[in-house]
């Protein structure tokens, strides 16, 4: 009898030596109460959890003790008490735990009943793992895999692939505004029919597509990146391109484990129109519907600097008698001929020229890339030709155009020494008797 006491005290020596060594070093959050929930021991992953700096700062206590929200700690007491009232272990049970610098964590916590020899409960021992990451990862994956069951109004499509597998699980599509996505059954044609479809081949998404490998994808993973987006013009059929919007999530399958991506193409044209509307709204001359003058001197700059090698000349333009015009027959008549003198104007020009107005009755026109002398000039004079015929139309006020023209390189190589040089000659032709044009000397 005396030896069975003696094995049974080392038994119990040995088990509390090494539930200490347990409690000490797992990387779990342990605890065990007593029979009146209070607390007996914990790891120190759970007494930093409920943000105490030791164990000794919670045993003896009650979770209403420790846990700033009073909520959260009733709401432990109760689940202890039903687990109590029931008589069985919990196992596996995802529940909050304490908030981590405003953000909220989960656990899953098993709970087993501690009972003594005659079978009566003596308390319970509480073991909790952290799987915040995996679960907000699993609703994430929930989440995105509803696109798969109902794509919404604006989404051509909706590709899932397992990237470790690297194939395609699914694929949904539908049309809008008769385009649509090519259906894919493998990576490689997605990837393909991608690279074909985008219009910019110098855009993100081009780049993206062009690089488009499992080790790829797996390098942006591994950089601490779980999505990326970006915005393109595609072919989605026969004389069909529209803006598109690619976003690409990166998810945990939650069977398997696999890194897996959600591709999904949305249609994103009228909001594109409309912006590029905001933008032209903002570059434009209100009234005349030409360039500002802001505006026209940065693509000007951007023309010169991008293509330096090529021969350009500035037009100034400017009207002579204006002040007539609007004397006699009022500004709002004045307005409807600066309208269509820049209209005018605008039709003489190439699309890829430069035109604006630089306030009241004077242009610029940065004609681009032009072969020599005599082609300037047969442009001039076609110009100043057209106008005469959109003064015509306001006779009693006399009104003709005066223009001086600068050549890049050969009067300048920046805006500020041509647009000196043709403002000079614009002026010399005023002097020399208006309604002509002249060219700067170098």
């Amino acid at each position: 009898m005396r030896n069975e006491r003696t094995n049974d005290e080392k038994l119990k020596s040995l088990i509390e030596v090494a539930f200490r060594a347990i409690l000490d070093n797992t990387e779990d959050m342990m605890f065990i109460k007593d029979a009146n929930l209070c607390y007996v021991a914990a790891s120190m992953p759970f007494v930093k959890m409920v943000g105490k700096q030791n164990a000794e700062e919670i045993i003896g206590r009650t979770d209403l003790d420790i846990f700033d929200d009073e909520n959260l700690a009733r709401r432990y007491i109760a689940d202890d008490r039903k687990l109590i009232a029931r008589g069985d272990n919990l196992i596996n049970y995802i529940e909050p735990i304490t908030d981590e610098d405003g953000h909220p964590r989960y656990g899953s916590t098993s709970k087993y009943l501690l009972v003594d020899r005659n079978g009566q409960f003596v308390g319970l021992l509480g073991v909790t793992r952290d799987i915040t990451r995996d679960y907000i990862a699993k609703q994430h994956y929930q989440q995105e895999l509803t696109y798969l069951f109902k794509l919404p109004p604006d989404t051509y499509a909706v590709s899932y692939m397992d990237v470790d597998e690297w194939r395609i699980i699914s694929q949904r599509k539908q049309k809008i505004e008769e385009g649509t996505i090519q259906s894919c059954y493998t990576v490689e044609s997605l990837v393909e029919a991608a690279q074909m479809s985008i219009v910019d081949r110098e855009c993100e998404a081009a780049e993206f597509y062009h690089n488009c490998t499992k080790e790829y994808l797996k390098e942006i993973y591994a950089s601490g990146r779980i999505e990326l987006s970006f915005t393109y013009r595609r072919k989605l059929g026969e004389n069909i391109i529209r803006w598109v919007h690619n976003e690409v999530r990166f998810l945990t399958d939650a069977e398997n484990g696999h890194l897996c991506v959600m591709f999904t193409a949305k249609d994103v044209e009228a909001k594109k129109r409309e912006e590029e509307k905001l933008v032209m709204a903002a570059q434009m001359d209100k009234m005349t519907m030409v360039l500002n003058r802001e505006t026209a001197m940065e693509y000007i700059r951007e023309a010169l600097d991008t293509k330096a090698d090529y021969r350009h000349a500035l037009f100034m333009i400017d009207v002579d008698n204006f002040k007539n015009l609007n004397d006699t027959l009022g500004h709002q008549t004045g307005d409807e001929f600066l309208i269509a003198m820049a209209g005018e104007i605008k039709n003489n020009f190439r699309n890829d020229d430069v035109v604006g107005r630089i306030g009241g009755d004077e242009f610029f026109v940065l004609m681009k890339n032009v072969a020599d002398m005599p082609e300037t000039q047969r442009k001039a004079q076609e110009l100043l030709t057209n106008i005469r015929k959109v003064c015509d139309a306001y006779e009693s006020a006399a009104l003709s155009v005066s223009m001086g023209i600068s050549l890049y390189p050969d009067n300048g190589k920046s805006l500020e020494e041509l647009y000196a040089k043709a403002d000079e000659t614009l002026y010399e032709a005023k002097h020399k008797g208006k309604n002509q044009f002249v060219f700067a000397t170098v």
